[in-house]
């Protein structure tokens, strides 16, 4: 398939410990939790776009019916991913509730948490939007504005107010946002590994094995905010 075949599979193994859930479990990740059809409603947005630069009239359609689902998103779990936004394979939020991504650059195998906020910072008329790479976690409460840049691996303590670059492996915290340990592994918390071929994601979920670097295992472990 694609990205969302990556999003889906990684949210199983982060979920449910690598093991392809049930159907009741898998009804209820759908039907009751707002993380994975939030996340489905952004793919299915840059799809319909992908649609109307090809076939207008069609595409249109369709993505009047994202903007609808998105609009429902909003009003109910206060998600907000915008249209614009260019996010890399493996998104997985957790406990997915007042999350509002403008239309930033984030790289593949993140993690977002509650009330995190990613867009434009209007104070000193900073309009930018950040760029964030690879393999990024991101706290609960945390805020990240302007133009800046965060690095791959970097991870974004709880309730920080991020404002400035962050170089790769960093862990930051704070108000403002600042550098508290360098080479900073936050394997353990992403606790997946994009396949080279997405497709592949989606036969491991269903053999029941967590996606893994090959030599390298990572063992399922409860994300938590730090």
């Amino acid at each position: 398939m694609g990205a969302f075949a990556v999003d889906r599979a990684k949210t199983y193994a982060v979920m449910f410990g690598g093991a392809r859930p049930g159907g009741f479990a898998r009804a209820a990740l759908w039907l009751v939790r707002p993380e994975l059809p939030a996340v489905a409603a952004y793919r299915f947005g840059q799809w319909a776009e992908r649609v109307r630069a090809r076939r207008r009239a069609l595409g249109t359609v369709f993505v009047l019916l994202h903007r609808v689902w998105n609009t429902w998103l909003m009003r109910i779990d206060h998600i907000d991913i915008n249209h614009g936004a260019r996010i890399g394979a493996g998104l997985l939020l957790v406990h997915g509730h007042g999350v509002i991504i403008g239309p930033v650059r984030i790289g593949a195998n993140s993690v977002l948490h509650q009330n995190v906020t990613i867009g434009q910072r209007v104070a000193r008329g900073d309009q930018g939007m950040p760029t964030i790479g690879d393999d990024v976690w991101i706290g609960p409460g945390a805020t990240i504005t302007g133009a800046i840049t965060v690095g791959d691996r970097a991870t974004i303590s709880a309730g920080t107010v991020l404002s400035r670059d962050v170089p790769a492996g960093a862990l930051v915290a704070g108000n403002p946002g600042r550098v508290v340990a360098r080479d900073y592994d936050n394997a353990g918390m992403i606790n997946f590994v994009v396949p080279a071929d997405p497709s592949s994601a989606e036969q491991r979920a269903r053999d029941g094995r967590a996606p893994s670097a090959p030599g390298r295992q990572r063992r399922p472990v409860a994300l938590s905010a730090r």
